[in-house]
């Protein structure tokens, strides 16, 4: 992966737990007293989506930006959000005012096609999308957890301004396979899950350290063939982390936020967790200690079929 020595991608906030749902124990006043952290401390992105809760997510974020609107005004943030293709394209619209209405907002900053879908031809969909852009319900459309080949069926229809694919050591493909096809373009990127849904925190060896009820025992790297390696990478991350007297998980987010990416998405669940990966701001590991842990991730993604497309390895 390329890098620019010192400098590092900003953070996110990732809004994803806020809707619970997959995230199923996230506390409401949690969800705030994040968002407010998050405002106070200089985080201008904000990135929710429709299915987060089902809107959920999207009225506690726009409501809290909301309640800062005096200090914080509207054009000095980044408000996305993401949906699902519907039945028909002529539903878009009022898909897009709902959230609108949701945010609290009077237009969108990027509006994201949340998941590809095989079972709809995506030109109509893109067509419609360009059209409620042009009336101002939101500023630039993007992609999200699309294929290299969709992504540019996607170019060649409308105008792409962003990309938002998982960007971190469990899953490095998408930058691998999209980052030149962005980059040709200028197409922005946004990376999310830089800790791989807590994956790379380190504390999680196998599905047994989590609850029954969470949903992350079914992910990938606590499968065969892959648990093994998943385990030489966390012991590659708690090495380096030691050296620097730091956390696996800041080495790992600070991995991400090394690539040449615009925006690093944290999904923070709550304020100590926002304030303690905002450490990684003043964190710097020398390259030879990224290359070992990166030559950790290449075994373990080796092991990935080629056709697997996503880290959830699902298919739409």
């Amino acid at each position: 992966m390329n890098r620019v020595p010192l400098e590092l991608a900003p953070l996110g906030l990732g809004c994803w737990a806020f809707g619970g749902g997959f995230w199923y124990d996230q506390e409401r006043q949690d969800s705030i007293k994040t968002i407010h952290a998050a405002i106070r401390s200089g985080i201008r992105h904000f990135d929710t989506a429709q299915g987060y809760g089902k809107g959920t997510s999207e009225q506690i974020t726009g409501q809290q930006l909301r309640r800062f609107s005096h200090t914080v005004p509207r054009d000095s943030f980044t408000l996305a959000t993401k949906l699902f293709l519907p039945s028909k394209s002529d539903e878009l619209e009022s898909l897009v005012r709902r959230s609108l209405q949701r945010l609290c907002t009077p237009y969108i900053d990027i509006l994201y096609i949340h998941w590809p879908d095989s079972s709809k031809p995506l030109a109509p969909y893109l067509n419609e999308l360009d059209r409620i852009r042009k009336k101002g319900l939101f500023r630039m459309l993007g992609v999200s957890n699309f294929t290299e080949a969709l992504l540019v069926q996607a170019i060649k229809t409308t105008e792409i301004a962003y990309c938002q694919m998982p960007v971190s050591l469990v899953w490095m493909k998408s930058l691998r396979t999209l980052g030149p096809l962005c980059n040709e373009n200028q197409i922005k990127i946004v990376g999310y899950s830089p800790l791989a849904l807590g994956l790379l925190s380190a504390r999680y060896r196998t599905m047994d350290d989590f609850k029954i009820e969470d949903l992350r025992r079914k992910l990938f790297p606590f499968q065969q063939p892959y648990h093994h390696d998943y385990l030489l990478l966390l012991d590659r991350l708690i090495e380096v982390a030691k050296r620097y007297g730091t956390s696996a998980a800041l080495v790992a987010l600070h991995w991400a936020r090394r690539q040449p990416v615009e925006t690093i998405l944290t999904g923070a669940r709550t304020k100590e967790q926002l304030y303690s990966v905002l450490k990684s701001d003043e964190l710097f590991i020398d390259n030879d200690s990224l290359s070992s842990i990166e030559d950790a991730a290449d075994i373990l993604e080796k092991q990935i079929p080629e056709e697997e497309d996503n880290l959830f390895f699902h298919r739409w």
